[in-house]
């Protein structure tokens, strides 16, 4: 007994001493790895206090969210039909957004598609996050996990460059690799996959129009998801060699793999709004803000207050600063007047969604490792 106290004793004074001399990086409920995060773009007014009530250190929704809704009849349908597409198809180009080039891909795309073709991977909207920062980390975790081609993209201003970048890939692919079953075929035919939203359409337009120098739009383009709902007639894209694509509807998974990366795809709009509920949405975002060290909300939206991390609170807050109000039927009361908090909620989704936060990639937890 005597000697299993003084081994007792030794233990605790080590652990002492370990606990002094090594910093071991642990969960709390203050934003994770917040100093990895910050800025020089950041002001020193958006830091809080030191009695900033603690953060959530996860996001829950509530038990009755059903994700099936995000996954509409039509996808099942238009799978089926661009699997039996697939003999067809030289090449797989499947088109992601940058915001959460992690996040978000679907795993049956990767699984029936990506696995029995060559694939380019096409990172688009880079306009909305810094360059600088995040492509090398991007390429790296995706070079690590067997997917080396990347290619960035910003279709909606067209630059010719990206364009040409991504033309110059798919031929060199489609040279490289076996053709399988149409080694007979003097032309070319490419498939583009991908989630809702996120610039299938605007892609093949802006190819056509960077190779061909037709700016008439071949494919009908869209700021919401959905615009495209059945597998579309090829496009003739380039004359030499002769290339063909497919146009495809978005397809989410059935099933996401946690509450982080369904909310993620709602935040950056890829989801019909009709199947979200944009409170949650916003509150998802007030969340993400606090978890990364953002606490610039405030300061755009001129709330001289101290972060918050219940959404309820921060919207009120913008009702009064901005005066939202709407009036509304009360049972047994008439038309009172309330705060207009869906307002509230658009103008506070809008700093994300229109580019006004210094820090767009919601991926960026993931790619710690390679920062």
């Amino acid at each position: 007994e005597a000697s299993y106290q003084m081994w007792n004793t030794i233990r605790k004074v080590g652990m002492k001493i370990l606990e002094r001399s090594v910093e071991v990086p642990v969960k709390s409920s203050r934003p994770l790895s917040s100093s990895s995060f910050q800025s020089s773009e950041g002001s020193s007014t958006d830091l809080p206090s030191s009695s900033t009530p603690p953060f959530r250190e996860s996001f829950d929704l509530p038990p009755s969210f059903d994700f099936r809704v995000w996954f509409p009849m039509h996808m099942s349908v238009q799978l089926k039909a661009m699997e039996g597409k697939l003999r067809t198809v030289d090449l797989i180009i499947e088109v992601h957004d940058a915001r959460i080039p992690i996040s978000g891909r679907n795993p049956l795309l990767a699984r029936q598609f990506s696995a029995a073709r060559p694939h380019i991977l096409v990172m688009n909207k880079m306009d909305l996050i810094d360059m600088s920062k995040y492509r090398r980390p991007i390429e790296e975790y995706y070079a690590d996990h067997g997917d080396p081609k990347i290619v960035w993209t910003d279709c909606k201003r067209r630059l010719s460059k990206a364009i040409v970048d991504l033309r110059e890939c798919m031929i060199d692919t489609l040279r490289s690799e076996p053709r399988f079953n149409r080694s007979v075929k003097t032309e070319y035919q490419v498939m583009v996959i991908g989630i809702p939203n996120v610039g299938k359409s605007s892609l093949i337009n802006s190819l056509r129009s960077t190779n061909l120098g037709i700016k008439k739009s071949a494919v009908v383009e869209g700021a919401r998801p959905g615009v495209t709902i059945r597998v579309q007639n090829r496009v003739r894209i380039l004359d030499r060699p002769p290339i063909y694509v497919l146009d495809t509807p978005g397809v989410l998974p059935p099933r996401h793999k946690s509450v982080d990366e369904a909310m993620k795809l709602a935040l950056c709009d890829l989801v019909l709004e009709t199947a979200t509920e944009p409170r949650l949405v916003a509150d998802y975002l007030l969340y993400w803000m606090n978890r990364t060290g953002d606490f610039s909300y405030n300061r755009l939206l001129d709330l001289p207050r101290e972060p918050v991390d219940d959404i309820d609170v921060l919207l009120k807050r913008i009702c009064a600063k901005n005066e939202l109000r709407v009036k509304r039927m009360i049972p047994g009361e008439g038309y009172q007047e309330r705060w207009d908090t869906d307002k509230a909620v658009k103008m506070f989704i809008a700093l994300f969604r229109g580019a006004r936060l210094r820090d767009h990639c919601l991926d960026k937890e993931l790619l710690l490792p390679y920062l």
